[in-house]
């Protein structure tokens, strides 16, 4: 991605990592540097429609006329809150079309502050839960065996401090060191989530502890992309540019935020940060266009319910899911092997096992990945270990047989390049395991499982055909 497609994007920061979801962007909240794909064209589609927020409105005002001089950056109100972040808020609850009765004034904070706050959120993050996060990361090629997990997210997460609301304590930070036009849009991206977090009939859903979370990641992804989406959309349909544009200037030679951490990532983490920012916009735009927030409110109480209904705004509420069940297998599992991890397995989970390995060699290109990936109708796995013995287990179904053949094809092609010449028909055997791909019509099996594992009853009942 070049320097002049990225733009600066908060991501969560509430629950920070959660160790529950197969792949780590189930948060609330938002914080810190990120870059996602430019979004001008859809944005030009929304400023087209009757759609557009507060962005085109004439109670918008030039950068003076709405006190973004000295004077309203450093006179407080009774609430704490400037003439200038009182026009940000106010620009934000219309174009939002939610309300609170009581505002909520920043809190600044100086980077290495907010960076402190980080490092003792991470304190509370186990060795045992890296550990175990890791060993999925190394089963299914998203990280070398050797990866500094603790490290990496440490350096990620600080690289560049943006701002963030914090749910837990209802609080909201940001950078002081910023300027006006970069906290403005801060300010609008976080107060959404404000509001968003103090709206009575969103409160079932976003009320969420982080044990919900372990047991149900699919959703927390799903909620995450929700949240972020809107949160995003909300800011784009702000004209901060014509609120304080005398401040731009500065912002443009303020923003060229380092970056290293992040372009120099293994694919997997770039692809899974950006998820809920390009995904969770363009499936949140898709609906405003459709009904204004009205259709988005109605997001929240009416959760979609795979993130293939993210993937393809289309199908939301239309293609529904199919329930996945492991037995007879994991129970075979579970004879010798401790099962850490069980979850849905959904359509960017397999576009990503496809696509994003930390060897480019084993990658496939993104388009093909996702055309693979289309046609999911439901999928499950299981991530087991026993001493370091690491054992992966998938089940997929496909809304077609065509869509498994596909899916087949793409598996194979992959496998062929991570594990080399097959030793049997879609069987690769490498240093450490054993890796099969089954397809029954139109559900396929994908599995690596380590020598000491005895597969044959396994293998004996995918055969047959028995475990239909």
């Amino acid at each position: 991605m070049s320097e002049k497609d990225k733009t600066i994007l908060i991501v969560v920061l509430a629950f920070i990592i959660l160790f529950g979801c197969m792949f780590i962007s189930c948060c609330a909240g938002s914080m810190f540097f990120l870059t996602r794909a430019d979004k001008n064209a859809i944005i030009e589609l929304l400023n087209d429609t009757s759609y557009n927020g507060f962005t085109n409105s004439n109670e918008v005002q030039s950068g003076t006329e709405a006190g973004y001089d000295q004077a309203g950056m450093d006179i407080k109100d009774e609430n704490g809150l400037s003439e200038a972040e009182k026009i940000i808020i106010d620009a934000t609850e219309k174009t939002r079309n939610l309300h609170v009765d009581q505002k909520m004034a920043p809190v600044y904070q100086t980077e290495d502050e907010l960076r402190s706050y980080m490092m003792t959120q991470m304190d509370d993050v186990t060795d045992e839960e890296l550990e175990e996060e890791l060993g999925l990361y190394n089963i299914l090629g998203f990280a070398p065996n050797d990866f500094d997990l603790r490290q990496f997210y440490v350096d990620m997460y600080t690289e560049q401090i943006a701002g963030f609301y914090d749910p837990e304590e209802n609080k909201m930070y940001l950078i002081e060191d910023d300027s006006p036009y970069d906290n403005a849009k801060t300010l609008a991206h976080e107060y959404t989530h404000y509001l968003q977090y103090n709206h009575p009939e969103f409160e079932p859903v976003l009320k969420y502890e982080d044990d919900f979370c372990e047991e149900n990641g699919e959703t927390c992804v799903i909620l995450d992309a929700l949240i972020e989406g809107d949160a995003t959309l909300t800011e784009s349909l702000i004209d901060v540019d014509k609120i304080i544009g005398k401040y731009k200037k500065i912002s443009d030679e303020s923003s060229a935020a380092n970056s290293d951490v992040f372009d120099n990532a293994p694919k997997y983490f770039q692809d899974m940060l950006l998820f809920p920012y390009m995904y969770g916009y363009d499936f949140v735009a898709y609906h405003y266009l459709k009904g204004g927030f009205d259709n988005v409110n109605d997001l929240f109480i009416n959760l979609p319910q795979s993130v293939e209904q993210i993937i393809h705004p289309e199908k939301y509420m239309k293609d529904m899911p199919v329930n996945i069940t492991l037995e007879p297998f994991r129970s075979i599992i579970s004879n010798n092997f401790e099962i850490v991890q069980e979850d849905v397995l959904n359509e960017s989970d397999i576009k990503m096992i496809l696509s994003s390995g930390y060897k480019k060699d084993w990658q496939l290109d993104d388009r093909q990945a996702s055309v693979a990936a289309d046609g999911w109708g439901g999928g499950a796995f299981l991530f087991a270990k026993e001493d370091d013995s690491p054992l992966f287990f998938t089940k997929i179904v496909w809304d077609t047989e065509k869509d498994a053949e596909d899916a087949e094809t793409a598996f194979t092609l992959y496998s062929d390049k991570r594990f080399g010449k097959q030793v049997d028909n879609n069987v690769w055997k490498d240093d450490n395991s054993i890796v099969y791909l089954i397809r029954q019509e139109d559900i396929l099996y994908w599995m690596i499982l380590p020598e000491n594992f005895d597969s044959k009853q396994i293998i004996e009942l995918l055969q047959n055909g028995s475990s239909i």
